[in-house]
């Protein structure tokens, strides 16, 4: 074969090859054009459809598959975002290191969605077979056993992805599945396993407020005071915004002390370093056992000016209704009942992290599934 004759094959192959790849462009930029526009005319059925069945699996097109999915979660649409991912398993020839993206992913969709089972065996099957995310599937176990409250694997599968970035919560999470196992052997009447998961929850995270209420609330079941109060007022120096946590124990603990000046010493602290209505109602009240109606009153109309909250208002109406006689007494009541429904169409905790909001204090937030995220609210309709 003459040079010439293959010089005209070879250049005629590459004309048809460049049509052949050009063509195959134009076809999948007019699906990517198809489903954008149904993405854009508020049709995401036709746009998913359109994606992950007209578009051919190449690279490019996995990474669309996988940015469609994600999105998908994140609007919620779990059932859609599971297809997308499947889709792209089930039809696409992927190597090894592809197909654990798209699964990964797709443990993703299945924890959100609930299917606990299938998250937790996607997700532990590529933890063994990738290295190089055992760290990321490790985590997604690791939601499907906080969600299962099944805290002894929770704190298994932590303790294997502790390091990097991200220790300190780690450490703060497994002080907290240790709080949990505590909590439950609290409730069994089995101190010393207690005992030992709040000592071993302190050695992950020694400013755990949580720790401190627990020890307190187990002395106050054994009888031993002078532990419970040192347990709680330890709560100031680790994070004083949960001091009103631990008021109610504590006063108990000091009443069984015959202690009142000591407990009235602390609060006074308390209202000094980090005040809050829930110290200045347990102050007023050993002040009104101390000092009668009069004192208090005084107290908390002083209180009011510098920080107004409902909670003292209410208090306030309290004390004067006392004396309150006739049409002022009727107004007065009225003014509570005002008061007391604001309270209660309004939360007493917020999460720091996603805005959550709740009447009851919760240590794993619901929502954004954070530790020691959410904390009592301070203003005039909270703490």
């Amino acid at each position: 074969m003459t040079d010439w004759l293959l010089l005209l094959i070879l250049l005629l192959l590459a004309i048809a090859v460049g049509w052949y790849l050009g063509r195959r462009e134009r076809k999948r930029s007019h699906y990517y054009e198809m489903g954008l526009r149904h993405l854009l005319n508020d049709e995401p059925d036709q746009a998913v459809a359109t994606l992950v069945t007209e578009l051919d699996f190449e690279k490019d097109s996995i990474d669309t598959h996988l940015a469609l999915g994600g999105l998908l979660r994140r609007r919620g649409e779990l059932e859609k975002a599971v297809f997308v991912h499947e889709n792209v398993l089930g039809r696409a020839r992927l190597d090894q290191a592809t197909r654990h993206m798209v699964e990964i992913e797709l443990a993703r969709d299945y924890l959100q969605a609930g299917l606990l089972d299938r998250a937790e065996a996607m997700s532990m099957r590529l933890a063994a077979e990738n290295p190089e995310y055992r760290s990321e599937s490790l985590k997604v176990a690791l939601q499907v056993y906080e969600q299962e409250r099944d805290w002894h694997k929770a704190k298994e599968i932590a303790q294997q992805v502790s390091g990097g970035i991200e220790e300190a919560g780690i450490e703060q999470a497994i002080s907290h599945y240790c709080c949990e196992l505590a909590e439950l052997a609290i409730a069994e009447k089995n101190s010393v396993d207690a005992k030992a998961h709040l000592t071993e929850a302190i050695g992950h995270d020694a400013n755990n407020s949580r720790v401190s209420l627990l020890q307190g609330q187990l002395a106050i079941n054994e009888n031993d005071p002078e532990s419970a109060v040192r347990h709680l007022e330890r709560i100031l120096v680790q994070d004083p915004i949960y001091v009103s946590e631990s008021l109610l124990p504590l006063r108990t603990a000091y009443e069984a002390l015959e202690n009142m000046a000591g407990f009235r010493g602390y609060l006074e602290k308390c209202l000094d370093r980090s005040p809050s209505i829930a110290v200045v109602l347990a102050l007023g009240k050993v002040i009104s056992d101390q000092e009668g109606a009069d004192a208090l009153a005084r107290f908390i109309g002083n209180q009011m000016q510098a920080n107004p909250s409902l909670r003292g208002f209410i208090e306030l109406i309290d004390v004067n209704l006392i004396d309150a006689e006739g049409r002022i007494a009727q107004d007065l009541m009225l003014l509570k009942q005002f008061a007391e429904a604001m309270i209660s169409d309004s939360a007493a905790y917020r999460c720091g992290e996603c805005g959550f909001e709740g009447k009851r204090m919760r240590w794993h937030c619901p929502s954004c599934r954070h530790w020691a995220s959410i904390k009592p609210m301070l203003g005039q309709e909270g703490d």
